[in-house]
């Protein structure tokens, strides 16, 4: 197996364990034995969990970076453009089923108490989500579909946090409920206030 593809399985394999039971939950045992890689090709890669655990974030940050980014760059309007992106993601995490939800969530909750390098990281990957949102929010508040006084950052920060709360609660009930509620009343009350602004 090529140096590459041992890496990018072993990131692959971590994606699903930390998804599944955080970064508290998992061992570097179980990853090796869910990639079929060895103890050695593991510190070949990666010199400690944390490290491991930052590459998985930085490969999750640009997976997420490209989806959003095209579906942003959909046909429709800037709103028709976010709502999609959302319906998106949640259909992508109703087919995940009891693993779905979002890497940067549940690492906030397991992992970035511990450790300064990963709340770091987090930090980046939501202020890089909401910059790329806000962009998008400019570009409806430009096209007259929310407010002139309309906070795009604020706003980004607000759907932000209302899907995350979304996902913590998905994955605590075992159905995408909560998801839908997120896109169809949070997001759509969220718009419809900037948009009467």
């Amino acid at each position: 197996m090529a140096r590459r593809d041992t890496r990018d399985l072993l990131i692959a394999e971590g994606l699903k364990a930390f998804l599944a039971r955080g970064y508290e939950g998992i061992g570097i045992q179980s990853i090796l034995s869910g990639a079929g890689v060895p103890k050695g090709s593991f510190y070949n890669f990666f010199p400690s969990k944390e490290a491991y655990a930052l590459a998985v974030v930085d490969a999750y940050a640009a997976r997420y970076e490209a989806f959003r980014l095209a579906c942003f760059a959909t046909d429709g309007s800037p709103l028709q453009r976010l709502r999609h992106y959302f319906e998106a993601l949640e259909a992508e995490m109703d087919e995940a089923g009891e693993t779905g939800g979002c890497l940067y969530g549940v690492l906030a909750q397991t992992s970035a108490p511990h450790s300064e390098a990963i709340r770091t990281r987090l930090k980046a990957a939501f202020a890089n989500w909401r910059t790329q949102l806000a962009g998008l929010l400019d570009t409806a508040k430009a096209a007259g579909e929310l407010s002139p006084a309309t906070d795009t950052a604020g706003l980004a920060d607000a759907l932000i946090d209302a899907y995350e709360g979304a996902t913590v609660r998905m994955r605590a009930e075992g159905d995408a409920a909560a998801m839908r509620r997120f896109r169809e009343r949070t997001m759509e009350a969220l718009l419809s206030a900037d948009a009467m602004a």
